[in-house]
């Protein structure tokens, strides 16, 4: 295919939907025969509800639970082929239910056959056990007592009951009664050292601020491999201890990230830079742009693991939080969020400035500097995938990523042509940064505080002034747009790939429907900014 015909069809509607189509079902189709494939999908609470809205609403409506899919998951739990501590971890999950009405009853021994019998003792005490913290009509002491006797008998029978101890430490845990808990979960480890135990033995420790304890653990090979960074982060936090805190830094960001959450931040990156990138249209610059990209990348995700170290700082040491009220808060969101992000992107920057400088080309210095601010958003946004469990990434790839990238490629901008100009460019530089942290902060406000967040659509708005102003810089530039593979096809294929893989990803841990519809509500919420996008890029689509 030569560039003229590349450029035809890349440039032909027709052709990009037909193309997108046939990418979206090839997604679909691998996305739903993994689902099939996948032997022990987790347990999902999206697919208990009824209501695909549930999480966006918050309301939690009983009628809204589906029970009868609920008792379902209960019986795959117990019958599936993970350990019996896991199995009571999902127990807990499934029967917190019970907190919205409706009372849930495990099923009888014959449906769980894979459990022993005194599995199914334990496990049917356990149940009797949670209805204490989920009824609160059982506060009296006298029915309290009663509903915990079945699984109290279990734990203190000689033997005890395998796992009894572990299932009344979970037990005391939720209800905060940690003393009581430290002591059922070192009588489970008396008679059985399962991992879950030392692991929940640790996390006890720690909400008692017992920390000299979890030290003396830290020695033993027996409990070392379950007291990672992200733990020794959170006591060097309680202790202020700023040289562990700086040591702790970038392996607590990774402790717990899971390998596919790692690969979706990777591929929004990958993407976002292949299109920056592109927004070069000067071959001789090429070679010189993809030297950069890494170290600016690199430069940036650094940038958002200094901006932990300052909420270190700001929150935790000199105790600057958001407060109660509606300016304390608003306050927080630019001087705090806006301010530390912003202003620490652009000193990330700053190690390039020579090299940019020396190239002598403004657009270099637009694409190097929204490197950076990728680079920040693809760190921050291994954590969100985490939370969401990749539901998020069509969201945080359209919103976020961009307002990163494109507020730090304008400051960086700006920041450069003072260096190199002086004089009017001081005055801009000042106003441009300026204006960052205002709408940095704008953005974020009209999400997170209360009082403004029924005023959300106005988050939209500020998005909507970004783009039009980082398009606009953009455009004047890049003098051509006449690539042979057009910015319209490859922004389409982008999202299309983005799309894709966060569906299979969804459809192997909870199922194809919960993926598709999951998906197919990011795509709606964010589909007014996509058309926003398309319309920047000035190429002809007919």
């Amino acid at each position: 295919m030569n560039n003229s015909t590349l450029f035809s069809l890349t440039r032909r509607s027709s052709f990009l939907w037909k193309a997108t189509l046939a990418l979206i079902f090839g997604f679909f189709a691998l996305g739903t025969v993994l689902s099939w494939l996948n032997p022990n999908p987790g347990i999902s609470y999206h697919d208990i509800f009824e209501s695909p809205d549930y999480y966006e609403t918050g309301d939690e409506n009983p009628d809204l639970i589906n029970y009868s899919i609920l008792n379902d998951k209960l019986i795959q739990a117990l019958n599936g082929p993970d350990p019996f501590e896991n199995k009571l971890i999902d127990l807990e999950v499934l029967l917190s239910f019970s907190a919205f009405g409706k009372t849930i009853t495990l099923p009888e021994a014959a449906e769980v056959p894979n459990l022993s019998a005194s599995e199914y003792a334990v496990a049917t005490a356990y149940a009797e056990a949670k209805r204490i913290t989920l009824d609160e009509t059982k506060a009296a002491t006298e029915a309290t007592a009663q509903l915990l006797q079945p699984l109290l008998l279990l734990a203190e029978s000689q033997p005890p009951v395998p796992y009894a101890n572990y299932a009344l430490a979970l037990h005391y845990q939720n209800e905060s009664k940690y003393m009581l808990a430290i002591a059922a979960v070192q009588s489970e480890l008396a008679i059985s050292q399962i991992d879950v135990a030392k692991e929940l033995l640790i996390y006890l420790y720690f909400h008692q601020e017992d920390y000299e304890r979890i030290e003396q653990l830290q020695t033993d090979p027996e409990y070392a491999p379950f007291i990672d960074s992200a733990l020794l982060q959170d006591i060097a936090l309680e202790r202020m201890d700023w040289p562990a805190l700086f040591t702790t830094l970038i392996p607590a960001a990774y402790a717990n990230a899971q390998a596919s959450m790692v690969f979706l931040a990777l591929l929004t990156g990958i993407i976002w830079s292949a299109f920056l990138i592109r927004l070069n249209d000067a071959p001789a610059h090429l070679n010189f742009l993809l030297k950069l990209a890494i170290p600016a990348l690199i430069l940036g995700a650094l940038s958002a693991h200094l901006t932990i170290l300052v909420i270190f700082l700001q929150e935790h040491q000199l105790g600057l939080t958001e407060g109660d009220t509606l300016i304390t808060q608003v306050i927080y969101c630019v001087a705090g969020i806006g301010m530390r992000e912003e202003l620490l992107k652009l000193l990330c920057f700053v190690p390039l400035l020579p090299f940019v400088l020396k190239r002598n080309d403004d657009r270099v210095t637009f694409i190097v500097a929204s490197l950076v601010g990728l680079g920040f958003a693809v760190e921050e946004n291994l954590n969100y995938f985490e939370m969401s469990q990749g539901i998020s990434t069509l969201g945080r790839f359209v919103t976020a990523n961009f307002l990163h990238l494109s507020l730090t490629g304008l400051c960086g901008l700006a920041l450069t042509r003072a260096v190199k100009h002086g004089g009017y460019y001081i005055n801009q530089v000042v106003n441009t940064v300026g204006l960052a942290i205002i709408a940095h902060g704008a953005y974020d406000a009209f999400i997170i505080v209360p009082e403004l967040v029924e005023y959300g659509m106005l988050t939209s708005i500020v998005f909507i002034l970004i783009v039009y102003r980082y398009f606009a810089e953009a455009r004047a530039l890049r003098r051509t747009w006449s690539s042979p593979f057009s910015m319209t096809a490859q922004l389409t294929f982008s999202l299309v790939t983005i799309i894709g893989t966060s569906f299979i990803i969804v459809a192997w841990s909870s199922g194809a429907m919960l993926g598709l519809i999951t998906i197919a509500s990011e795509v709606i919420s964010v589909g007014v900014l996509l058309v926003l996008f398309y319309r920047e890029i000035p190429e002809a689509i007919h």
